[in-house]
Formats: C-alpha cells, structure tokens, sequence
C-alpha cells in the first residue's frame, strides 16, 4: 500500500516543482513590468486590502504572544505617555476632537484613530506594536532601544485614552507647559501672523519640574537644581545615541551646543518643589538604604551611594536625593539590564548595580526618595529625611 503512494508522490513532486517555479517567474515578471500600480492614491483591490489586514492582524497577535504585562501603575504611567503622543505620535493619530490632517489621510493605510481603534488590541498586543511598529504603515519601531519601561508609558496612556475628554487629554499632554495651552480670547492679529497656538512638541515642561511644580510623572526626573555640568553631559549622551531613550534622543538631537547650555544653565539654577513619597518606607527598609548609601555592603563590594553622590561628588554625578522612589527605582533596574553601559560613566553604574540585589534597589530608591534635596549636602545619619 506504501509503494503505490510513493510512486504517486514521485510522479507529483516534479509538477508541483515546477508549478512553484512558474509562480516565482509569474510574480517577478509582474514586478519587473510595472503594471501593478503601487500609488497610495490607487488603495488597494478589496482581496488585497483583506489580505494585508488578516496578515497584520495574525502577525500582531501570534509574535505578542511572549510578551509578558506587568502590573502597569497607570496614574502614574500615564501623563508620561501623553506627553509622548503629544510630541511623537499626535501628528499622523490625532488628538481627541482633532480631525485627521488630510495629508495623512492620503496615507495607505492611512494612520487609525487610536481612540477608537486602541480598544481594539490587548495590552500586550497593544506594546508590541508600539515596541516594534508595523511594515509598510508608516509605524516605526521604538527608538530607545531596550527601553521597554517607556513603551509601557505609552501602553498605559492608549489603554485611558478611549474614555479621556479633549480637556484631560489637554491637561496631560500639556503637563506644565501651561503657558502653550490656547486662550479662547486668543487675537485675531496674533492668529494672522503667528497661526494657532499649540502645545510646544518639544517643550520640556511637558514632564519636567518648574519652579513651582514637580515632574508630572514619578517616572520622570527632577532637573530643577542638578550641576550644569552633569545637565549637559546628559543631553549630549542622548544627543549622540549614546544613552537610550524614546522619549528623550528624539527631542535632545534637535539641539545644538547653545540650547544645551542653556538648558542646562536653566535647570541648574532652578529650585522647584520636590515630589513627595508614594509612601514612607518600614524603618528596616531605610536602614538598609542608609547602610547602602553611607558604607555600601563589602560582601558585594557595592561602594557607598554616597561616595560618588554625597556633598563632594563630582559635578558631572547626579544628585539622587529628592528623586522619586519609582524613577530611582527603574533607573537602577535599567542599569542592571546593560542598557546604559554604552558610556563611561554608565559602565560604572552597570558594573555596581548589577551586583545589587532586588531588596537593596527598593531599599537605595526609598532613602533617596526620602531625603530633602534642600539639605543634600548634609548627608549625615538620619538627616534631611522627611518626617
């Protein structure tokens, strides 16, 4: 009974061979002649336009399958996110209550309307597509390499954005930049000469402190009051894709040496108010903060905190004290993960917070988090924290 099957495979094999090898020559011959119109203005034959749409579909959800969602803290996620948007994906998406510019309505496909079209997709599905992008859409990739946490951001804003008023949308997007958001009395002289007034797409008051408001995440840093000199090296890492970050290589490229400077003058004469912790943490917790801060731990030959962060460090080392426990946190988890070892400055940081273990990253982010910046120079035993 075998045999005769093989006989008949056999006699199978070379047709379906060589029906292979004509479909390869029909399709290059097609290609090769032009005769397919690829113009964005011609869409697509409805076969073509189901076809790519169950291959985007399937594509989306069988390689979001790994992907692992974490618990997302969605208030504090979120402002973070929609200062993203704002600045990188509004132009071709829309904001809420905005109609599509009808030049990206010429896209094909053109860009969906994520209010609408976010629900559409789970968590999981919906960070691959923001990690990875999509072929032939217009959607890139991530550019912070690695930075999954700041995809996450993104994640939780497009998971609120569904049920979020043009108003919220505009308070988050905004964040600080007050002074862009458009009066209703706005001149018709000032419209004539100077167009709408929009949110900076730039601004860093988007996220950062102000004189007189903290960052509006506790995912973001606070600025006010680093040296100029550790601002700038900074800005110039994320400047030349040296330190990685979708959020901030996009804007910090667009500076040259001047606004650097300046920026940096900026923030390092800035006193603004402090953010304060999510909660205080247990006395052992803080002990081992301060332990880590003032001695380090010798068995893992952890340096102290404060050996390079205290009241003599260098001008280009950041002060940590004031920081937000959360963005502490994640910035020793990113070290642990490589992802900043491109630099000198965080190799070293890579080499030490890779032999930290998870207890002494939640316990480093907590007694940092909890001391006032205002008396960062103290750095004695139980000083300058918050009672």
């Amino acid at each position: 009974m075998a045999k005769p099957v093989r006989r008949r495979l056999r006699k199978l094999l070379p047709w379906a061979l060589g029906l292979f090898a004509g479909g390869i020559v029909l399709v290059l011959a097609i290609a090769y002649s032009g005769i397919f119109n690829i113009a964005a203005s011609a869409g697509h034959p409805a076969w073509l336009e189901w076809l790519l749409t169950l291959g985007k579909e399937r594509s989306v959800i069988v390689n979001s399958l790994p992907v692992d969602a974490p618990e997302l803290d969605i208030a504090g996620l979120m402002p973070l996110g929609a200062a993203h948007f704002q600045g990188g994906c509004a132009t071709c998406h829309r904001t809420p209550g905005q109609s599509l510019n009808p030049v990206y309505a010429q896209m094909l496909p053109p860009p969906p309307d994520l209010k609408i079209n976010a629900p559409m997709w789970t968590r999981e599905q919906l960070f691959w597509i923001v990690r990875h992008g999509i072929q032939f859409t217009g959607m890139p990739g991530w550019s912070g390499r690695d930075r999954d946490d700041e995809v996450w951001a993104v994640v939780a804003f497009l998971e609120v954005l569904p049920l979020m008023k043009v108003a919220d949308y505009l308070k988050y997007a905004n964040g600080n930049n007050k002074d862009n958001i458009a009066a209703q009395n706005y001149p018709a002289s000032e419209f004539a000469s100077q167009g709408r007034p929009k949110i900076n797409l730039s601004a860093c008051n988007r996220c950062h402190d102000t004189s007189d408001a903290p960052p509006t995440s506790p995912y973001v840093p606070r600025l006010g009051g680093q040296d100029k000199a550790y601002l700038k090296r900074t800005l110039h890492e994320y400047h030349n894709d040296l330190r990685q970050s979708g959020f901030m290589e996009p804007i910090a490229v667009e500076l040259d040496d001047e606004h650097i400077n300046k920026l940096a003058d900026y923030y390092a004469s800035l006193a603004g108010p402090v953010s304060k912790p999510v909660q205080r943490p247990s006395s052992a917790g803080l002990e081992l903060g301060r332990q880590l801060a003032e001695h380090g731990d010798l068995l893992r030959k952890v340096p102290a905190c404060l050996s390079c962060h205290g009241a003599n460090k260098r001008s280009d080392y950041p002060r940590l004290a004031g920081q937000s426990e959360q963005y502490l946190r994640q910035q020793l988890q990113i070290l642990q993960r490589g992802i900043r070892a491109k630099t000198p400055y965080g190799a070293i940081m890579t080499t030490i917070a890779k032999r930290l273990t998870e207890q002494q990253v939640v316990a480093a982010a907590a007694f940092f988090a909890n001391q006032a910046p205002a008396e960062r120079a103290d750095h004695k035993a139980g000083e300058g924290l918050r009672q």
